[in-house]
């Protein structure tokens, strides 16, 4: 039986006889390489009767003994030894092509949308890191202010931050955030902020970033009686002020996970208290993507990130 009669064969069934058939086609494979019906039993998980019975209906359907049955032996026929050969080059044609489509998947590309901040401030330096274990990996890394952005061009994935994530999607928590005041080492000598800590607010540049109300709600948090508009520089981003804390301008309020980096090599301090958020950072991508092998290889990384 040549290949191309062997598809005939399949695709001439209905549903509930094709389904039979390539059961029985499977056992089939399965006896003709143990030569075994008992050998092939274990594998399947079946009885020595139950493959035997198969075997039965598959010679009836194609019309033409596979098997050779000795009292001791079993050996195939030659039209099963011609069968079989063409059997096993379409099952290694199938499992091929399912190869070639898990390898395609993990060697082509991963959308991702975020936050600038939290895409140079966080993402973007561990990016090496994720090279140098999937170096087939081609990355686009989206960047918008908005998150409603986010969802409007053809993402694989996105991460996002906030109180509630967003909802009809798969969402996996990242983890959570607070702000904390830093400055310069100098900057926090120069005006005492480890020994006066919040009484020496009164006397510093407070670094504000346009349409972010953070240093008034730090204020309120601590209940601190100072005005944070007497002295400032307000900056059209929020990572420049992180940056201009770094060169001495004044203090800046920076999410912990954006500036533990700075203040791990030195070149940042947080002399004064931290302010808790409940807001969280959540990866987000369409409902059933995340079953994706290239989806899964990179909600892994991320998680030997965070770990």
């Amino acid at each position: 039986m040549s290949y191309y009669e062997l598809n005939f064969l399949i695709h001439s069934s209905d549903m509930a006889n094709q389904q039979t058939l390539l059961r029985n086609l499977h056992t089939f494979h399965v006896a003709a390489k143990t030569l075994s019906f008992t050998l092939t039993a274990k594998e399947l998980n079946l009885t020595q009767g139950a493959v035997s019975y198969r075997m039965k209906v598959l010679e009836e359907s194609i019309g033409f003994n596979l098997f050779t049955r000795g009292t001791r032996k079993l050996s195939l026929t030659e039209e099963g030894q011609r069968f079989h050969g063409t059997l096993a080059k379409s099952l290694t044609s199938i499992f091929g092509e399912i190869e070639d489509i898990r390898t395609t998947e993990l060697a082509g590309e991963i959308t991702i949308a975020t936050a600038p901040q939290f895409a140079s401030s966080w993402l973007i330096p561990r990016l090496s890191d994720f090279k140098e274990r999937h170096p087939k990996f081609n990355l686009n890394i989206l960047v918008y202010e908005e998150q409603e952005s986010f969802f409007k061009e053809d993402i694989d994935v996105a991460i996002v931050y906030g109180g509630e994530a967003p909802k009809d999607m798969y969402v996996r928590p990242l983890f959570g955030e607070r702000y904390v005041p830093v400055c310069t080492p100098e900057y926090a000598t120069k005006f005492e902020l480890f020994d006066k800590g919040i009484d020496a607010l009164a006397n510093i540049n407070f670094l504000h970033a346009l349409g972010s109300d953070v240093w008034q709600r730090w204020v309120n948090y601590h209940g601190v009686d100072v005005d944070i508009f007497e002295q400032f520089y307000c900056v059209g981003h929020r990572g420049l002020g992180v940056i201009a804390a770094l060169n001495s301008v004044g203090v800046a309020m920076g999410r912990y996970h954006f500036v533990k980096k700075h203040i791990d090599r030195g070149e940042l301090v947080s002399p004064l208290p931290a302010m808790p958020t409940d807001n969280n950072y959540y990866l987000v991508c369409p409902l059933g993507h995340e079953k994706r092998p290239k989806i899964q290889t990179f909600i892994r990384w991320l998680d030997n990130q965070i770990t």
